[in-house]
């Protein structure tokens, strides 16, 4: 075998070798990524974005030079003897390389997107470490949660949009508004003295009066509201929203809606406030306010209504956590 002869069977030896190389390493890279999305560690430090098949969110087909097909293991002081056309098939087959990586790479950056759309949507915070605030007093009064819950449900019409000119006071007005600590002293009395009174209304009204409110009971009471004439399916739906409401205003998931937690939420919906807990809060509930907060509370898929209501706990009664 001539020394020409040898050189030519080397190089397409080894061409094929890179060609088989980059085609195996590439589709596997593409399959790893779309397999495991995030829930294993990615062949590269880029995670679930690994170089190759989209880092940074970007689908990248990994491909190679003609010139590197012709020197497929970088041996730059080897001879190459190929005709043209074997350049031009080795050049074609890279594109047809190059183009199936870009094709893999959109498939899997789509299907990652919607993995995440679907994850976020069903997401929901842990629950926290927050204890049970106490059972309720014995002879704790219900007419201002009754109160409240009056005025509250007159806010917004049988759509759910807010009724312009309604409001409920949580507390008229500050015995010193320039007294920070003395100010948050009284809204924290105002609002819990809602929330007892408001859990004592759902127990002695939907429950067995045992001073506690559970989810059958807060969803009972919700029920309760509907015409005699609802559908089956307002009644379900009813259902869900309440069950979905409970379970936000639960915050430590011990399966009751203690005063604490319920006068949370009634803080939340007190939005114009300033989020520095020294500040004063507002005292007073809007239509548009107790509107956006109360549909955010019974819908599932957003964490909204949840981040604020364990913020204004922690506001009320210190960390929840």
């Amino acid at each position: 075998m001539t020394k020409l002869n040898f050189m030519q069977r080397l190089s397409s030896t080894l061409l094929k070798m890179g060609d088989g190389f980059t085609k195996t390493a590439m589709t596997g890279i593409a399959l790893k990524s779309m397999n495991s999305c995030c829930a294993h560690p990615s062949i590269f430090s880029g995670g679930c974005r690994g170089f190759g098949y989209g880092y940074g969110g970007i689908g990248i087909g990994f491909g190679v030079t003609p010139q590197m097909m012709a020197d497929p293991m970088g041996f730059s002081w080897l001879p190459n003897y190929s005709n043209i056309d074997y350049a031009q098939n080795a050049a074609y087959g890279n594109m047809l390389a190059y183009q199936y990586g870009l094709n893999l790479a959109a498939r899997s950056n789509a299907q990652i997107a919607a993995n995440r759309a679907t994850s976020m949507q069903q997401q929901q915070l842990q629950k926290t470490n927050a204890d049970y605030a106490g059972d309720l007093e014995a002879n704790q009064e219900t007419d201002t949660g009754k109160a409240f819950d009056q005025a509250t449900d007159a806010m917004s019409d049988k759509d759910g949009n807010p009724i312009s000119g309604k409001e409920y006071t949580i507390i008229d007005s500050y015995s010193d508004p320039n007294d920070a600590k003395k100010c948050a002293d009284e809204y924290r009395k105002a609002v819990s003295d809602i929330g007892k009174s408001y859990a004592a209304d759902i127990d002695t009204s939907s429950g067995n009066s045992d001073r506690k409110v559970t989810v059958e009971e807060f969803t009972k009471y919700e029920m309760s509201k509907l015409s005699s004439d609802a559908t089956e399916d307002t009644k379900k739906a009813a259902q869900f929203m309440a069950q979905t409401a409970f379970n936000k205003i639960d915050q430590n998931g011990d399966g009751y809606a203690d005063w604490k937690e319920l006068a949370s939420a009634v803080a939340t919906f007190d939005t114009d406030t300033e989020s520095d807990a020294k500040q004063p809060l507002d005292g007073k509930i809007s239509s548009n306010d107790f509107a956006k907060w109360s549909a955010l509370l019974s819908q599932a898929g957003s964490n909204e209504f949840d981040i604020n209501v364990r913020k204004s706990y922690t506001q009320l009664f210190g960390k929840n956590e």
